[in-house]
């Protein structure tokens, strides 16, 4: 194994965190993380000191770059922009689910709420826990300065900062309670588990029919979801995965994933309070299903 090769396998993990994290895009992080190594094959890496924190700012810079277009793209996005789900097929051994596990899908969507510079001091430091010293260098700012941005993040997330997964039983019990009822066409049972002010959000990214806006209130959204199953919007399969780390639902017909389906819980963990369906193919194109 030559020089480059060591470096690849003992950091791309960690610039991949750092660029999935960010982005919120699994296609845009693996750009970025190939980018990064590209470039130091063009560098000579003996003269660098700290060959981590070296890799990290650059991953970091070009995250921040990359965000403030993507805030044009988004603009233009049609439908909810939902961010690129990092999914696993049951069929992978649990240690390397553990192994692989990411941010979870709500927290991400939770740092949707920050800036650039939030997101990327919020991130460094809540999330892969580096020193504000290290974060200072990386952003070339003041420890200081990064403890205030810090600390604005955390008041615009009203102050929750636990990246942790929710109640594993209850989300795997309400994830196939609610494919029993894709398949019945029956969603009584699963109505239930919605608190009053639900809401579900779809993300087609005008590629596939999906609805434009949020759909908010128990009522509605069981009205949704009755209206699609009886059009036929679950026809083929609905298979348990693990969506960053927890329990989700894959939409797959012939062989394709047409869908990819994540329940938020309520603060009692007991009941759905954010329902949120990816089904733009772009999104899901790297998903690996068995053979």
């Amino acid at each position: 194994m030559n020089e480059f090769e060591t470096i690849y396998n003992t950091y791309r993990s960690h610039l991949f965190s750092i660029a999935y994290r960010m982005l919120g895009s699994i296609s845009d992080a693996e750009d970025i993380v190939h980018e990064v190594f590209l470039h130091i094959t063009q560098i000579n890496i003996e003269q660098i000191t700290d060959l981590k924190a070296y890799l990290s700012k650059m991953t970091n810079n070009r995250c921040l770059n990359l965000l403030q277009s993507a805030r044009h793209r988004r603009e233009t996005y049609v439908g909810p922009w939902l961010p690129e789900p990092k999914i696993q097929t049951l069929d992978q051994p649990f240690e390397k689910i553990i192994k692989d596990e990411s941010i979870s899908y709500a927290f991400l969507l939770l740092l949707e709420q920050l800036s650039p510079i939030e997101r990327s001091v919020f991130v460094l430091r809540e999330t892969l826990a580096y020193d504000y010293n290290e974060i200072a260098n990386i952003l070339d700012k003041t420890e200081v300065n990064c403890r205030k941005i810090f600390s604005r993040a955390k008041r615009k997330l009203n102050g929750v900062t636990s990246t942790s997964l929710t109640n594993s039983k209850q989300v795997d019990l309400l994830t196939k309670t609610f494919i029993q009822a894709s398949v019945t066409g029956n969603f009584d049972q699963f109505i239930n588990t919605l608190t009053e002010d639900v809401v579900l959000v779809t993300d087609g990214g005008g590629k596939v029919i999906a609805a434009l806006n949020p759909i908010i209130s128990k009522q509605r959204v069981s009205a949704f979801l009755q209206g699609i199953a009886s059009k036929g919007s679950f026809y083929g399969e609905l298979q348990p995965i693990i969506i960053n780390g927890q329990s989700g639902v894959l939409h797959v017909q012939d062989g394709q994933p047409l869908k990819a389906i994540y329940f938020a819980l309520d603060q009692t963990e007991t009941n759905i309070k954010k329902i949120y369906i990816i089904s733009n193919p772009d999104k899901l194109r790297h998903i690996s299903l068995p053979l």
